[in-house]
């Protein structure tokens, strides 16, 4: 921003404990070639030098806010930067990941009044997954892909595994204020999904631009460090749910999401190796529903849609152990 002009677009990056990363996340957002932004360092109650760190960015650029509060959690920090920024646009940045050069750049071409746009992005594994250290993760296109049929939105991003995160988007912040969206403060696991999909039920117009512009560093130990909760998931779920009756599904019911039966299989597999299954049959019929409804094919998940609940209750909990030994 220049003049005291508000800056066209806020990247809010929540920090805590990030020493060892932060200086990397803020270098590669000051690189930036699109220039006019702010960038809204909200400090979790670190323990560690994270804070002086951030002041030290605020001294030498006049673009970087640094706010500090107690330690609430990552989806406090960044309800704490949306009241504070004031971009026309909002991005997300996190603090253990860096964006390219041309992140905002790419996104903001294609922005508008409404709507959301998203880039590919680079992912990173600490721990090489399925052999591989490194992914490039978006859809096979040169040019800017516009949907505004949701089954079309939600097929083609959330199984090209695009729509679950916000680091790799770029929101208007007066849908966001309109709506009144926040984080939800009290999920620990999902709470970006629960953001990304209520954003969608109020702008339901995306456009996808063919750049690798954020590179994500996944979590050594993803697997045992987040519960996977399955109250959280049943958030996304209703999103889901709501969002899928919106489409054309083409003589479906509803579209072929088999990344959210996976991700659903997850959560119920976790819940059920540490409960019997009285308490666990009530989540495994969600399962086989959301399995009905979203598979993508007459052996996708077939073992979930037709295995009796004893049975895959206790295909789960064996699967759910093992995952947590990960």
């Amino acid at each position: 921003a220049v003049d005291g002009r508000h800056p066209d677009i806020s990247v809010i990056v929540p920090v805590y404990n990030a020493r060892k990363t932060l200086s990397r996340c803020v270098e590669s957002l000051l690189a930036q070639t699109y220039p006019d932004f702010e960038i809204l360092l909200v400090d979790d109650g670190s323990t560690d030098a994270s804070l002086e760190i951030c002041r030290s960015f605020a001294d030498r650029d006049p673009r970087v806010k640094v706010f500090s509060k107690p330690n609430g959690g990552v989806s406090s920090a960044r309800n704490l930067g949306l009241d504070s920024a004031r971009g026309k646009y909002i991005a997300f940045c996190d603090s253990d990941d860096c964006a390219g050069k041309d992140w905002l750049m790419s996104m903001r071409k294609e922005a508008g009044e409404s709507g959301m746009v998203m880039c590919g992005y680079h992912i990173h594994y600490a721990v090489p997954e399925k052999g591989l250290t490194e992914e490039n993760i978006g859809m096979p296109t040169d040019r800017p892909v516009v949907m505004s049929d949701m089954t079309e939105i939600l097929e083609k991003t959330l199984n090209a595994r695009l729509l679950s995160f916000i680091w790799n988007k770029l929101f208007v912040r007066a849908e966001i204020e309109n709506a009144r969206l926040r984080f939800d403060e009290e999920c620990r696991i999902f709470e970006d999904e629960i953001f990304v999909l209520s954003y969608l039920e109020v702008v339901r117009h995306v456009v996808y631009v063919p750049c690798y512009g954020y590179t994500y560093f996944f979590p050594e130990g993803f697997y045992t460090k987040y519960g996977f909760e399955t109250d959280a998931f049943m958030k996304v779920l209703g999103c889901i749910y709501r969002l899928a009756g919106q489409g054309a599904s083409g003589g479906r019911k509803y579209p072929e999401l088999p990344s959210i039966i996976y991700w659903y299989k997850i959560a119920v597999g976790r819940y059920a190796a540490a409960h019997p299954f009285t308490e666990c049959a009530d989540r495994i019929r969600m399962l086989k529903k959301v399995a009905e409804d979203f598979h993508s094919g007459s052996f996708n998940h077939l073992t979930v849609r037709i295995l009796p609940e004893r049975i895959l209750y206790m295909m789960l909990k064996r699967r759910g152990k093992s995952l947590k030994g990960r």
